[in-house]
């Protein structure tokens, strides 16, 4: 009995000694993990404060005159709530012009009108010509049939990386949702879902460094340990395929695999079209013609 007990107790011992480095990377990630989770519980309470005395503070530019003076003004007031959210500068301008009726000339024309929009402001939360994006939509129809409507997001600063085709796609979707019900709701969903993409920007480029020294550490540390460690010599085979067989020969049974027959089937398979006409799409990271970045997206409707 004895003797049992100090077998286990040695088993114990080498179990422990050989995952010792094992639990003491577990606690030194587990430490991390906490302070990590204390340092963001502070960072939340602190929200970036815009730092642009250039740029104008109006951020509605209804030019094709869609919404009433109390919608722009309902708005105006969202927009500001949305921007300490989002920590961006947005700006909302309709026009009701002829941009070009080609996709081309429909894509060249809203690119160049919101991105100089947007520097002759010097729009920007963090700077002028910074964060934030311009919502810019247009009505004009030239007949029944000949629409040039359709919206375009300029996106600059971390909006610009922030937003990319999916993202528009999103935006473009709750812009549209909200047409359902008025222009009005549809800015408003579309500026608040831009806003929401800044504010997973600034938390997620505010947590890289932490959640990187949370893994690296126990990862390196890892890796040391197990080049000088857990090398073991290769086991020495001493058995093959005939040791256990009588007479050191193995028995071979006749096999045989008939193949009978082979059926292919071919399916088609279809793919789905966008549910939007026209033009648009995403437009890439560019330079303006004021020589600032931009990304920018649209579609017509």
């Amino acid at each position: 009995m004895e003797e049992r007990y100090d077998v286990k107790l040695e088993e114990r011992k080498r179990f422990l000694k050989y995952f010792r480095v094992w639990m003491i990377l577990a606690g030194i990630a587990l430490v991390a993990f906490c302070i990590m989770r204390l340092t963001h519980k502070t960072e939340e309470k602190t929200v970036p404060t815009r730092n642009n005395s250039v740029a104008p503070s109006q951020r509605v530019y209804d030019y094709a005159d869609v919404l009433t003076d109390a919608e722009e003004k309902k708005l105006e007031e969202l927009i500001a709530q949305y921007e300490e959210y989002g920590t961006c500068d947005l700006v909302l301008v309709t026009i009701n012009q002829s941009v070009g009726y080609t996709d081309s000339e429909w894509t060249e024309s809203m690119v160049n009108i919101s991105d100089d929009f947007y520097d002759q402001y010097a729009f920007g939360y963090d700077q002028p010509h910074g964060d934030g994006a311009l919502l810019l939509d247009n009505w004009y129809h030239a007949g029944q049939d000949d629409s040039e409507a359709g919206a375009w997001l300029s996106t600059s600063g971390k909006i610009e990386y922030a937003i990319g085709s999916y993202e528009e796609e999103k935006v473009f979707e709750a812009l549209d949702d909200g047409f359902e019900i008025s222009a009005f709701q549809g800015y408003a969903n579309a500026l608040k879902k831009v806003a929401s993409y800044g504010y997973e920007e600034s938390a997620e480029s505010s947590h890289q460094l932490p959640w990187l020294l949370v893994l690296a550490v126990p990862v390196i540390v890892a890796l040391i340990y197990a080049a000088k460690n857990m090398k073991q010599a290769p086991g020495v085979d001493t058995t093959s395929s005939t040791t256990y067989v009588p007479g050191g020969q193995p028995i071979m049974k006749n096999q045989q695999d008939q193949f009978l027959r082979k059926n292919v089937t071919k399916v088609k398979i279809e793919t789905s079209s966008s549910s939007r006409s026209g033009g648009g799409g995403s437009y890439g990271h560019h330079t303006s013609s004021g020589g600032f970045s931009h990304g920018g997206g649209g579609h017509r409707r």
